[in-house]
């Protein structure tokens, strides 16, 4: 459960990383011009939007790295936590139940034929 939430939580800020990225102001006006960076230059003076929006990407990103850095140490649901060993990977390319399959067997009367006819 609380790996999940995690990965909901990362995805949310990922998606929030990107469109702060987005709006910052860039050497030729960028996307943030199109998106009200007017409005916000005008709330927070010429370089305080600028400034702002740095500090939000900063605190964004240093969350996403921990958060990134927990994922990885938490154990998945669905990985048996007895071997923990081996990679996740590994885990799942090896199942732990062998199903062994009987070969096909071919019709009788096939095989005489055929045997039959090569003889000829």
């Amino acid at each position: 459960m609380i790996y999940y939430l995690i990965v909901t939580i990362m995805v949310i800020i990922s998606l929030m990383l990107v469109g702060v990225i987005l709006l910052q102001q860039s050497k030729s006006g960028g996307m943030g011009t199109a998106m009200g960076q007017s409005a916000m230059s005008a709330a927070f003076g010429g370089q305080g939007a600028d400034k702002l929006l740095t500090k939000i990407t900063a605190g964004l990103a240093g969350t996403w790295m921990f958060l990134a850095l927990l994922i990885n140490f938490l154990t998945h649901p669905d990985v048996d936590s007895s071997i923990s060993v081996e990679s996740v990977v590994s885990q799942r390319a090896n199942p732990t139940e062998q199903v062994v399959s009987e070969p096909v067997t071919s019709n009788p009367s096939f095989n005489e034929t055929t045997s039959s006819d090569s003889g000829k």
